[in-house]
């Protein structure tokens, strides 16, 4: 694909055997997941970092090091904040450890049994207090952070995700001049339809873009020619903008040879013709 400077590829896998994934797929970096136990930072000691490394730069790849989505830098409680905090200067470190590309960065949830706009946007200008020192702190490390958006679920969920909407970008790029963002285009299909018009938007500061599909009521990672999400009006908007960025599949019921091989076809296709 002429506008992907890098394929991702993310199977839920640990870091070693995501690898081995990445290298089979024929990609050219692979997600490390901190949201599963065996790669959380605690479990990352000098010598499993350095053989890693040491294993990537064989292979020529290099990491992504997904942080757990489950922080809850949201909280309203200061001492939960600062907790997830420091929980979040560890992925600093492992993904400077590591030689991560990225270090993606997640609003996690905040708990409202009626949550209402207010309390969103409370919540993601606590997040964004927060995010902005981590960011900082990243740099300071060698470390690029890449702020994802979560599914969008606005009713019946007690626990909401942060950092979801389209308007959210806005107040992101604000409050964080230079923020960048890797669009989950599958979580911006959740409940909503805002994938297109935030890229669009939002285009140049848009590093990555994470893939897949879905029916529109919930993320469930399905192939890129199953869903509602409009992956032509995707590349179209990337045209458009002359964009260049890493593209991540996390679609878990299609190989990665499969979605670029989609990918090609709408592509090279005249623009507007049914596929």
């Amino acid at each position: 694909m002429p506008f992907a400077t890098g394929v991702a590829v993310q199977r839920y896998l640990s870091a070693e055997e995501g690898l081995a994934a990445a290298q089979d797929e024929g990609c050219s970096h692979w997600y490390i997941d901190a949201s599963l136990m065996a790669d959380m930072p605690h479990n990352w000691s000098g010598e499993r970092s350095r053989s890693l490394v040491a294993a990537a730069a064989d292979r020529g790849l290099s990491p992504i090091l997904h942080g757990n989505f489950r922080a809850p830098l949201a909280s309203e409680i200061p001492e939960v904040r600062e907790a997830s905090l420091q929980y979040v200067r560890s992925e600093i470190e492992l993904a400077a450890r590591l030689e991560a590309t990225s270090l993606v960065i997640h609003g996690g949830a905040f708990v409202e049994p009626r949550p209402t706009k207010a309390h969103r946007d409370a919540a993601l200008e606590r997040f964004l207090t927060l995010l902005s020192e981590v960011v900082r702190e990243a740099a300071e490390k060698g470390v690029e952070v890449w702020l994802e958006n979560l599914s969008y679920y606005p009713k019946f969920r007690p626990f909401s995700y942060v950092f979801t909407r389209e308007t959210d970008f806005s107040v992101a790029v604000d409050a964080i001049p230079g923020i960048k963002f890797i669009l989950d285009v599958g979580h911006a299909n959740v409940n909503q339809s805002a994938a297109v018009p935030t890229f669009e938007k939002f285009s140049s500061s848009v590093a990555a873009l994470s893939l897949s599909n879905n029916g529109g009521d919930q993320d469930a990672h399905l192939a890129l020619d199953e869903g509602t999400l409009s992956v032509r009006e995707i590349t179209d908007a990337i045209r458009a903008r002359n964009w260049e960025g890493v593209i991540a599949f996390e679609t878990r019921n299609e190989s990665v040879e499969s979605g670029i091989a989609y990918l090609t076809k709408i592509w090279e296709s005249a623009a507007g013709s049914p596929v």
